[in-house]
């Protein structure tokens, strides 16, 4: 049975775990809608500003301006910002960040879980060595695990001294360096290939806690260093999790000896800062543009539409649902995908469920992205919209049939030529 995304995300419990770990990060949103050749959709801003959570209203809020792109998995920035108004802020990532949070991303797959705990202990272990304990929490990712030091953990005199992105870089890159031979030996003692990476690039992201993964049905639990040894995979079951929410604690300046002596030995970030807006910023800036014909704001119809319920037919050869329409060959095909899903249905070729589905998901994630007019992805969304609520009244298969004949007589598919002449010579 599919996991209920919505109703997850209704508990306010997982609202206010997201918002708090999302305040003043900056945030995106993996939707399960995809653009129109097929990537997935990561909103990161809201009307041209980055996209920002400081309450569990906030999450809720953005479920629903979003809905209709399906937005599944929440993440935020390993940097904490002073100011989020503006793109310009955003990508300011020397004078505008105020801390880091170092995380350790363990790269593993499900099945290795147990492994995967031995990688966590190797990390936390380091850094208790190293006096950072009580700061830790680690973060089930989803595949793997972040092991994550809270970014109060280091004071501000650190700060101000190394400077964020510098600080963080080189505290996660100094024990990377220092558990490689351990790492090595979990994955020969378990046969496996599991990789610890420093992934403290100024655009980071990292889940929120509580979040869904983007694909598997599997909830971000947070756990302690004491928990460590009573961890069970079972815990991350999204309708039964195990969940700590003392990853707020910290000690100021416990990882302050440990920024010292990384930043002495592994110096500053390597790479330089990139000012401009990335390429994966931009498209998604393009992709919002479109949005905004249909989220939440409305446009306005045209009084002689082109689209109208009447018009829709029932076809008693209708093309598969999935890959029946090109709908880059123009704004009809997206008309006719309508009548497809119905007469598929009214066939009883698909259950009610399939059907509501298929609708919604044209609806949602295809039309927005076809470069069809304004007006027509307007109409057509309206138009979608109306046979949904005819579907959900008659429900019935048969009277959807009903429905489609009464607007005239089934859909005839066009003949090809070659058929057409050899039809007449056989007569």
């Amino acid at each position: 049975m599919a996991l209920d995304v919505e109703k997850y995300y209704e508990s306010e419990l997982v609202r206010r775990e997201i918002a708090d770990f999302c305040k003043n990060r900056w945030v995106a949103i993996h939707c399960e809608a995809k653009t129109s050749d097929g990537r997935p959709l990561l909103v990161r801003y809201d009307r041209g500003k980055p996209l920002t959570i400081n309450s569990p209203d906030d999450v809720k809020a953005i479920l629903r301006r979003f809905r209709g792109l399906k937005p599944r998995t929440f993440y935020a920035s390993a940097s904490v910002y002073s100011r989020l108004i503006s793109k310009e802020d955003a990508l300011n990532y020397y004078n505008n960040v105020l801390a880091r949070t170092p995380t350790w991303d363990i790269d593993s797959k499900p099945e290795w879980w147990k492994a995967t705990v031995k990688v966590i202990e190797t990390i936390v272990g380091a850094l208790k060595d190293e006096g950072v304990q009580d700061s830790v929490y680690i973060k089930w990712s989803g595949r793997g695990a972040h092991v994550h030091v809270h970014e109060k953990a280091i004071s501000q005199e650190i700060y101000s001294k190394i400077g964020p992105i510098n600080v963080a870089y080189c505290i996660v890159d100094y024990i990377i360096r220092k558990i490689k031979p351990s790492i090595l030996k979990v994955n020969l003692d378990f046969n496996v290939e599991i990789k610890v990476e420093n992934l403290m690039d100024p655009q980071r992201v990292f889940t929120a806690p509580l979040s869904l993964h983007k694909q598997l049905d599997v909830s971000c639990v947070v756990f302690k260093p004491s928990q460590i040894d009573e961890f069970e995979f079972e815990w991350t079951n999204p309708i039964k999790f195990n969940h700590n929410s003392e990853w707020r604690n910290y000690i100021e300046g416990e990882a302050d000896m440990l920024a010292r002596k990384a930043f002495k030995i592994i110096g500053p970030y390597p790479r330089e800062v990139r000012k401009e807006v990335p390429k994966f910023l931009v498209q998604a800036e393009v992709v919002q543009k479109k949005l905004e014909l249909y989220l939440p704001k409305k446009v306005k119809l045209p009084a002689d539409r082109k689209f109208k319920l009447e018009d829709l037919r029932f076809n008693p050869n209708p093309p598969p649902i999935s890959g029946g329409r090109k709908f880059s060959k123009g704004s009809r095909e997206a008309f006719f995908k309508i009548e497809d899903i119905l007469s598929h249905y009214a066939l009883r070729n698909i259950d009610f469920d399939h059907a509501v589905k298929a609708l919604n998901y044209a609806k949602s994630a295809i039309i927005p992205f076809q470069n069809y007019k304004p007006e027509d992805i307007a109409e057509l969304i309206a138009l979608y919209d109306e046979a949904l609520r005819v579907l959900m009244k008659l429900k019935n298969p048969l009277k959807v049939k009903e429905w489609l004949l009464s607007h005239g007589p089934p859909r005839r598919e066009h003949v090809k030529l070659d058929e057409f002449f050899k039809f007449k010579v056989d007569k």
